[in-house]
């Protein structure tokens, strides 16, 4: 009988201790709504008819949480031939910066370039498909990966006489070894979105 009297209070108390415990544990039993603050990246506007590139620093695609770190002059791809894609056309928000590399060897993207997850093909059109921006089905001309690249040294790709790339979005040299050299796609999401302004 002693024992059976012994056991009840040891049960109570067990039961308290782990109800404690849970509610202390779980914070929607005890009310408390805390918000996980956003993680903080580098992230891009490209300004496809002004040709200009926004650099921001903060919370992904919120202007308020973040800062503007720098402005590009770029130059982006052919109007209505071989444009640089909008993501909104291929039911996305935005592009991601995926990886970069070394492309000295490139007379056309020396000496960085840094790739976007823009859709490619081995064959025609060598882009997304279906892509109608260009009174039909766009057409890239060259096969390859989309990014962001250098000039190799030649001003005049960036000129208002030159018609654009292929798709790309050119910088000037020493805005691309800028960017390759502060960007990690390794280790965190680099957004670029884009907007046909």
């Amino acid at each position: 009988m002693k024992k059976k009297l012994l056991v009840l209070p040891i049960l109570i108390i067990s039961l308290f201790t782990l109800l404690a415990f849970v509610s202390f544990s779980n914070p929607s039993i005890k009310g408390d709504h805390t918000q996980v603050t956003p993680k903080k990246s580098h992230w891009f506007v490209l300004a496809r008819k002004s040709g200009r590139e926004f650099l921001y620093y903060g919370v992904l695609g919120d202007h308020n949480n973040s800062r503007l770190i720098k402005i590009f002059q770029v130059k982006t791809g052919v109007p209505g031939e071989s444009p640089t894609p909008l993501p909104s056309l291929l039911g996305r928000k935005y592009w991601l910066i995926t990886k970069k590399e070394i492309s000295a060897h490139n007379l056309e993207t020396a000496p960085y370039f840094l790739t976007l997850d823009i859709p490619v093909t081995d064959t025609w059109p060598y882009g997304p498909v279906p892509y109608e921006e260009c009174n039909g089905q766009c057409d890239w001309i060259l096969p390859g990966s989309f990014g962001l690249h250098g000039i190799n040294g030649d001003i005049s790709k960036l000129s208002k006489e030159d018609p654009g790339s292929s798709g790309c979005v050119r910088h000037k040299d020493e805005d691309i070894t800028y960017l390759h050299n502060i960007l990690n796609p390794k280790d965190y999401e680099i957004r670029y979105y884009v907007e046909d302004v």
